[in-house]
């Protein structure tokens, strides 16, 4: 009796011991200065999908907007959080994002899909590990090396940031700056307050900064040696400067309402009357070509779709494959 006590007490500390190592690897998280989010022409777009080591991750608007994962055909979709999501970053086998409980999936039930849950999220890619970085009302969130770079609504706006282990908070800028576009060690933003330069804010330099081009110029996209923005004195038509030699060249003779872009060509939508569709162009501008016609806004890119919406109809997501193999359709992910 007293070795089978003595066998029962020891398994169950080895129990103990293995739950407890399990949890300190579940919460402890990777980072590195070099680590970086989605794309800056995702964000600009709300950050609806982002893909990384062969998975997409999304904001699945036939699922009230909950994070979900894909692989890169769009096959083996999984739900990751029964509430809706957007800005989704990642490094490290770690997701982050904006998590919202005003949208909550009809699919699940508990006492979660109850709470009044807000604010920025981590989690592991698995969907495990769910944590709360920060409790408040944010816009735009970018991973910015071992921080997540995020605005607060409230207080009038302000641009603030944390570190990916919930170390470290503060307030970078009183203006409510988007550091969406972040390459390198820079954020890349567009001036709020006094001007609309394009300014660089130097995240490994005590956040110091420097104005970068002058003009109107919005939603910045870095691409090798450009930057690309669209050019608020020229009927938001998409420009780029050379960040070597300051040399400006006009890309779209459109009027442009938004844009991203992968490492082949810009995706644009316009709403010119008689004119209104989604095109792509090359790098350069040339090579423009219609993909869909109809206004269109949220354009997301990933390695092998273009997914976008219709104006008017905010719970519909489209997808159209790069290599042209089909033409647009209604994305339709299966609830699992």
């Amino acid at each position: 009796m007293k070795i089978k006590t003595a066998i029962f007490f020891i398994l169950a500390i080895l129990i103990m011991v293995g739950i407890t190592a399990f949890y300190i690897s579940e919460q402890h998280v990777t980072m590195s200065p070099t680590d970086h989010g989605n794309t800056a022409g995702n964000l600009h777009n709300s950050g609806l999908f982002f893909e990384m080591d062969g998975k997409v991750y999304f904001s699945n608007s036939n699922d009230s907007n909950c994070l979900y994962s894909m692989n890169v055909d769009e096959s083996k979709p999984k739900r990751l959080t029964s509430m809706g999501v957007k800005y989704i970053s990642g490094a490290k086998d770690f997701l982050y994002f904006y998590m919202d409980s005003t949208k909550v999936s009809g699919n699940v039930s508990g006492l979660g899909t109850a709470t009044n849950q807000f604010g920025i999220y981590r989690c592991r890619t698995s969907g495990r590990s769910q944590t709360c970085l920060l409790r408040d009302f944010c816009g735009e969130v970018q991973l910015c090396g071992e921080y997540l770079y995020y605005q607060v609504k409230t207080n009038g706006g302000s641009l603030q940031k944390i570190r990916v282990d919930q170390n470290n908070k503060s307030e970078i800028s009183t203006e409510l700056i988007s550091p969406v576009c972040y390459d390198n060690g820079v954020i890349y933003y567009t001036g709020v307050t006094n001007d609309h330069n394009i300014h660089a804010m130097f995240t490994n330099a005590g956040d110091s900064e420097n104005t970068v081009v002058y003009g109107n110029y919005f939603f910045p996209v870095v691409s090798g040696s450009y930057i690309y923005y669209m050019n608020g004195d020229d009927d938001y038509k998409i420009y780029r400067t050379n960040l070597m030699d300051g040399s400006q060249e006009k890309i779209t003779e459109d009027r442009v309402d938004c844009f991203t872009m992968d490492s082949n060509y810009i995706y644009y939508s316009t709403s010119v009357k008689n004119f209104e569709s989604l095109r792509r162009c090359d790098l350069n501008g040339n090579g423009t070509v219609a993909m869909f016609y109809g206004i269109t806004n949220s354009l997301n890119v990933t390695s092998r779709y273009l997914y976008f919406k219709v104006y008017g109809n905010d719970n519909v997501m489209y997808h159209i494959p790069l290599d042209g193999s089909a033409p647009a359709s209604v994305f339709d992910v299966k609830v699992q």
